[in-house]
């Protein structure tokens, strides 16, 4: 029950957005009603904290698969993958979050670690300890959603790259000055400026407007190219 649940808040935030999106549309989607929410998760923010937290592993995923191939294949080719993923998981995720960014008051909550603290706020009017056994987000149970929170979230991605070229520079597989945090922001930027447009304009109008390919894979393959260029030792 909790799985579905899960699954139908992800489906309705990427249709409606986070702001938009209601526990009442996730409950319809899910085929339960909406007061058998609370038996899983303690709250509204809990619930959609595990939403963004099940879309954002797809990118914790990449990276923890990127830091272990420091050193494997080639640099090029670990890039590539990752640069794929990316652009598919910022498919995902611009839609659900698109509202949020235009919101100061949202964005300040979310700086704040606001999510956390209401769900630790839920957990503590019960009087009891939070229970480690128990799902994260659900009701005596730890705080749900990304590690850092979702405002942190796009930092931590980005330092966990730097940190894998750190590692490639170290082994001799980058160019002594090769600028890491750049190239993070240049690779990653792409991944989502392509998604950016692709969702806005559409596969034909980017591919004759902006010459650029559709498939991720093809498009990472251009992208690293592009972002590498100079970088690699001769």
């Amino acid at each position: 029950m909790r799985e579905r649940i899960l699954a139908a808040a992800v489906e309705v935030i990427r249709e409606r957005g986070i702001t938009a999106a209601t526990t009442k549309e996730i409950a319809r989607s899910a085929g339960v009603s909406e007061g058998s929410l609370y038996n899983h998760f303690a709250n509204k923010t809990a619930l959609f904290a595990a939403a963004l937290g099940e879309v954002t592993a797809t990118a914790r995923t990449a990276m923890a698969a990127l830091a272990g191939s420091a050193g494997k294949g080639t640099v090029e080719g670990n890039l590539i993958r990752l640069a794929a993923g990316m652009v598919r998981f910022y498919g995902e995720l611009l839609p659900m979050i698109g509202p949020v960014l235009a919101d100061p008051d949202l964005i300040a909550w979310l700086r704040a670690d606001g999510p956390v603290q209401a769900q630790r706020e839920a957990v503590a009017a019960t009087g009891r300890a939070p229970d480690p056994a128990l799902p994260p987000g659900s009701p005596g149970g730890p705080p749900s959603g990304p590690p850092g929170g979702p405002a942190a979230g796009p930092v931590l991605g980005h330092a966990a790259l730097i940190g894998y070229l750190e590692a490639e520079r170290r082994a001799g597989r980058l160019a002594a000055g090769a600028p890491l945090p750049a190239i993070a922001a240049a690779l990653l930027g792409g991944c989502q400026q392509h998604a950016f447009l692709i969702r806005l304009a559409g596969p034909e109008t980017v591919a004759a407007g902006a010459r650029l390919p559709e498939a991720p894979e093809e498009f990472a393959e251009e992208l690293v190219g592009a972002v590498l260029a100079g970088h690699l030792p001769s």
